[in-house]
C-alpha cells in the first residue's frame, strides 16, 4: 500500500502544488533576505569607509603609496571645537605702527639664520608669525610680546618659543627632510601647530592620566637597554633595566597640572619574566602607533611576516621604513631638546615640557599630523646653533626598497 492510498481524488495533487508554492516562496524569501543583507553589508562597509577617509587613511593597497590625504589644521581644529587663533586689534595696530618706525627688523636672531635675508624685513616676520604661530600656539602676538617693544625678552614666552623655533628648524634639518619616503610623497614641515595643535600648553590635554587607554599608553616611559648603552646614558654608574627610571634630568616622566600623562611605554616591571620586557614594551609601542596614526597594524608591517619591509607581490612597505626613521626623531627630543628648553629645571613652571614625546603629540589619530605644514622655505643647516644637542644622534641608515 503506497503512502497516499486511501486519499481523497486529487488530494495529492493538490499537496504537491501546496508544497511547490511553498518551496517557490521560501526561495523567494531566501534571495530577498540574501539582497537585503548583502545591503546591509554594504552599508556597513560605506559607513565604515567614511571614518576612514575622515580620519585621513586607506585600506591597504594604498598603504604603499603616496595618496594618504592630509586632515587640514581649519578642519582638525574644527573637529575639536577649538577655535582658529588671530592676532587681537590691538596688537595688529601696534605690529602697524611697530612696522612704520622699524621697517627692518630689530633683535631677530632665528628666522632669519635659518630661512635668510628674506626674515631681516619686520613685514616678512610678522607674515610668518601671523601664519604659524598665532593659529599654531592659539594666541595672539601679546602672549609672547610687549606690544610697546617687539624686539625685548621681557616676556619668557618669547625665550620658550625662540627655543622651540631652533629646535624646530633643527629637527626639520636632521630628521624631517631626511625621511625615506617614495616620489611623489609630500615632504611636510614641522611648524607650531604640529605639536600644539592649537594650544599654548600642547601636551595632551583633551585626554587625562585616568584614560591612558584612549591613546595607547600603558604607563611611564624609557628607551629600550641598548639605546642607553649606545648613548652613554648610566644611573648610578651603570646601564639601567629598560623598565627602571632613567635620570630625571633626560626622561623623568610626570603628570602636568591637569593631570594629563606624556609618555608611553610597557607594563613591564621588575616583576616581569625574564625575557619578555622587550616583547612587552614592544607590543605596547606598537599599540600606542596604532591608535597614534589611527591605523591598523598592517599600515606599515606585512601580515605575512612582520620583520619584512617587502610584502609578497613586491611592495615595498614605506610605512614601517618611516616609522623606524621617526622613533629616531622622538629619542632626539627626549634627549636633546626638552632637557633644554628654558626653566626645565623649575618643574612647577615646565611640567608641559619635562616629559617624553610620543606619536600622538604630532599626530592625533591621523597619518599625516593635522599641523604639519608643505612649505617651500625648508631651513639651512646652521653651523652654530644657540641650543646644541647633548648627545650626538646620528641619523640612522635608511632601509630602501631592493634596487
Amino acid at each position: 500500500m503506497s503512502e497516499h492510498e486511501g486519499a481523497p481524488p486529487g488530494a495529492v495533487a493538490k499537496y504537491d502544488e501546496r508544497q511547490r508554492e511553498i518551496l517557490r516562496g521560501e526561495l523567494v524569501g531566501l534571495v530577498a533576505f540574501t539582497i537585503l543583507a548583502l545591503g546591509g553589508v554594504i552599508a556597513i562597509s560605506l559607513a565604515l569607509t567614511a571614518p576612514r577617509e575622515l580620519y585621513g587613511y586607506r585600506a591597504e593597497h594604498m598603504y604603499n603609496y603616496a595618496g594618504v590625504q592630509q586632515v587640514d589644521f581649519t578642519t582638525y581644529l574644527q573637529r575639536v571645537n577649538r577655535p582658529l587663533a588671530q592676532a587681537s586689534a590691538e596688537s595688529l595696530a601696534a605690529y602697524a605702527e611697530w612696522q612704520r618706525k622699524n621697517p627692518r627688523t630689530v633683535n631677530v636672531q632665528v628666522l632669519n639664520k635659518y630661512l635668510g635675508d628674506k626674515y631681516n624685513e619686520t613685514a616678512n616676520v610678522f607674515a610668518y608669525m601671523n601664519a604659524y604661530f598665532t593659529p599654531g600656539v592659539g594666541q595672539s602676538c601679546e602672549y609672547c610680546h610687549n606690544l610697546q617693544n617687539f624686539a625685548e625678552y621681557s616676556k619668557p614666552q618669547k625665550t620658550v618659543a625662540k627655543a622651540m623655533l631652533i629646535m624646530q628648524f633643527e629637527l626639520q634639518a636632521k630628521w624631517v627632510n631626511n625621511i625615506p619616503r617614495p616620489e611623489g610623497q609630500p615632504l611636510y614641515q614641522i611648524k607650531c601647530a604640529t605639536c600644539h595643535n592649537g594650544q599654548a600648553k600642547f601636551w595632551n590635554r583633551d585626554l587625562k592620566a585616568s584614560n591612558p587607554e584612549a591613546f595607547g599608553i600603558a604607563g611611564g616611559g624609557n628607551p629600550t637597554r641598548y639605546d642607553m648603552k649606545h648613548n652613554g646614558i648610566t644611573l648610578n654608574g651603570k646601564v639601567p633595566d629598560s623598565y627602571e627610571i632613567v635620570d630625571d634630568r633626560y626622561l623623568a616622566v610626570r603628570p602636568d597640572a591637569e593631570g594629563n600623562v606624556n609618555y608611553f611605554q610597557v607594563t613591564a616591571d621588575k616583576n616581569t619574566p625574564a625575557g619578555l620586557a622587550d616583547t612587552y614594551r614592544n607590543q605596547y609601542a606598537m599599540y600606542h602607533q596604532n591608535v597614534a596614526l589611527g591605523v591598523g597594524c598592517d599600515f606599515c608591517h606585512y601580515g605575512g611576516y612582520f620583520k619584512s619591509y617587502v610584502t609578497a607581490d613586491g611592495k615595498f612597505k614605506w610605512p614601517k621604513t618611516q616609522a623606524r626613521h621617526m622613533q629616531g626623531l622622538l629619542q632626539d627630543i627626549a634627549l636633546n631638546w626638552f632637557p633644554q628648553m628654558p626653566n626645565i629645571n623649575d618643574v612647577t613652571k615646565a611640567q608641559d615640557y619635562y616629559a617624553q614625546p610620543n606619536c600622538y603629540m604630532c599626530h592625533r589619530g591621523y597619518v599625516v599630523p593635522p599641523g604639519a605644514y608643505d612649505f617651500a622655505e625648508y631651513p639651512v643647516k646652521v653651523a652654530d646653533p644657540q641650543i646644541k644637542p647633548i648627545v650626538d644622534l646620528p641619523l640612522p641608515k635608511p632601509i630602501l626598497p631592493p634596487s
